[in-house]
Order: structure tokens, then C-alpha cells, then sequence
């Protein structure tokens, strides 16, 4: 277990206060490592409202001089999700073969972005507790069973839910036994060398550009700085996780995305429905 601080933007968004230290642990048998304690959905609910609109990045960005209205609007671009949904087809593709995928649900995918024209034919669904207006070509679903997707896909999101096992069970429990399930997470490191140096820049940059804020995070424990993926996963506890939540894994794997984030290894399960889930401590 490591002390860490929450960044300021989210002390100030989510409480309206000052940074303060939390626990970032780690299981020493899957590598998965969260800050402690969790975010409740009444918090979660705080950060994102409003996701990345004008108030969101104006509050962020008077903190974090580095989170620019380019890296703001090109994390949800057309173009990032063009690039998103080739790298998705091309996984998908040869495990699909011989399945007939008629519906396809982006599980907490905000407007659906990802899931529209994924599959050839296939009509494809959103399910978001934002309830943003969908996509084009993509239709909201206010409870994911109600579309009985054959494939449901939950892509980056894990790791900003404050228990993503209730959060892998409940999409597991929306589909029919047999339906494909496909989770993906960054997998990150949170004491990675070169995850401390891009603090240590970001600190120095504060330094310069907002120095009377430069003092908060003027301590060891910002190396672990908590933002927003609250939950760090390897590969093997992507694949705990989707096994704990009642999935039979078909395939998993690790591929390379860059973006306006940065690059990052993206972790992937592919897995059907099976009849129950394991027993587990809840991560």
C-alpha cells in the first residue's frame, strides 16, 4: 500500500475542498490496484456532469495548465473514434466468424460513438446514465436487456467506476446466456517509472504557469496522484474480473492505442454469458 494524494481537480469537484491523501493498494496475486476508499455513485455522479463540456474543462483546466481544449475535445473526436472502432473490428473480427451478431449495445459508451456501423448490419444500441442524445444510427435503451444485444461491449470504463465487479455483474446479468460480452480497460501501471516522471513534469509545470496552486501538490504522495481511472488493471485481473462476473472467456489479449491521452496497452476480454458467476471479494 502506497499513500497518494486526490488530484485537486477532483478534491474541488467532487467535495469542494482542498487535496487530501488516500490509499492507493495493490493485490499482490493479479496486479489490480485501486485507491482506497472508493468513490460512491452520488461522487461519481458529481465528476461527470457535464463530462468534458465548457464548465468541466474551464474547472480542470485552471488546475491542470497541461489539459488543453485540443487534448479536451480530441479525446471524444471523430476522428479518435474512427481509430477506436478499426482497432475494435479488427479484434472482433475473427472470433465473430459464424456468429450472427443482429445487435450490438455499447454498454456506458456516453452517445454510442463506438458501436456505430461496428458490425455490418447489426443494429447497434447505447446504454449511458448520462442521457446524452445518442449517435447517429445508434437508439438509447433506458435498461440494457431491453434490446437483447448478442454482443455488448463495455470499452473504457472499468476503471472509472468506484466497484467494477457490481458494475461487470450487473452487464452480465442484462444478457441472455450465450451472448458475448467484450470488456476493455487500459492497462496501467500507477507506479511505472514513467508514469512518476510525467507527474513530476506536470508538478514542474504548475510550478511555472499556476504557482499559487503549486504547493498542494508539493509532496512524495503526488507521485500517485488519484485522477479520474481510479482502478489500474493487468491483464490477468481484467480477466478475474470478467470470469468473477459470469463470463466463459473465448479470447483476451493486449493491443496499442494512441490518442489524445497519449499511448496506452489496452487489456481485452471477449467472453460468453455463462449460467452464474463466481463468489469473489468485491475489487
Amino acid at each position: 500500500m502506497k499513500k497518494a494524494l486526490i488530484a485537486p481537480f477532483l478534491a474541488q469537484r467532487i467535495w469542494n475542498r482542498q487535496a487530501f491523501e488516500i490509499d492507493l493498494v495493490r493485490c499482490t496475486s493479479c496486479g489490480f490496484s485501486f485507491y482506497n476508499p472508493r468513490l460512491e455513485d452520488s461522487e461519481l455522479a458529481r465528476l461527470y456532469s457535464g463530462y468534458r463540456l465548457n464548465e468541466y474543462f474551464e474547472a480542470r483546466h485552471s488546475n491542470e495548465p497541461w489539459y488543453t481544449s485540443k487534448m479536451n475535445a480530441g479525446l471524444a473526436s471523430p476522428e479518435s473514434y474512427t481509430h477506436r472502432r478499426k482497432l475494435l473490428a479488427e479484434i472482433l473480427r475473427p472470433h465473430l466468424a459464424g456468429r450472427k451478431i443482429r445487435k450490438v449495445l455499447d454498454h456506458g459508451g456516453d452517445r454510442g460513438d463506438l458501436v456505430a456501423s461496428l458490425i455490418d448490419g447489426a443494429e447497434a444500441y447505447v446504454f449511458d446514465i448520462s442521457g446524452v442524445k445518442p449517435a447517429d444510427g445508434v437508439l438509447s435503451v433506458s435498461d440494457p436487456s431491453q434490446c437483447e444485444a448478442d454482443l455488448t461491449i463495455n470499452s473504457n470504463v472499468l476503471e472509472h467506476v468506484g466497484f467494477p465487479v457490481s458494475v461487470g455483474r450487473s452487464i452480465f446479468r442484462s444478457v441472455r446466456e450465450g451472448s458475448l460480452v467484450f470488456l476493455e480497460v487500459p492497462c496501467e501501471n500507477p507506479a511505472a517509472l514513467s508514469r512518476i516522471a510525467r507527474r513530476v513534469a506536470q508538478i514542474g509545470l504548475l510550478a511555472i504557469l499556476r504557482p499559487s496552486k503549486f504547493l498542494r501538490l508539493l509532496s512524495p504522495k503526488a507521485l500517485y496522484l488519484m485522477h479520474e481511472h481510479i482502478n489500474y488493471f493487468t491483464l490477468s485481473s481484467l480477466e478475474k474480473l470478467t470470469q468473477i462476473c459470469g463470463g466463459r472467456i473465448i479470447a483476451s489479449g493486449l493491443y496499442s492505442s494512441s490518442g489524445a491521452g497519449g499511448t496506452a496497452d489496452i487489456g481485452w476480454t471477449l467472453s460468453e454469458r455463462g449460467s452464474s458467476a463466481m463468489p469473489a471479494t468485491e475489487y
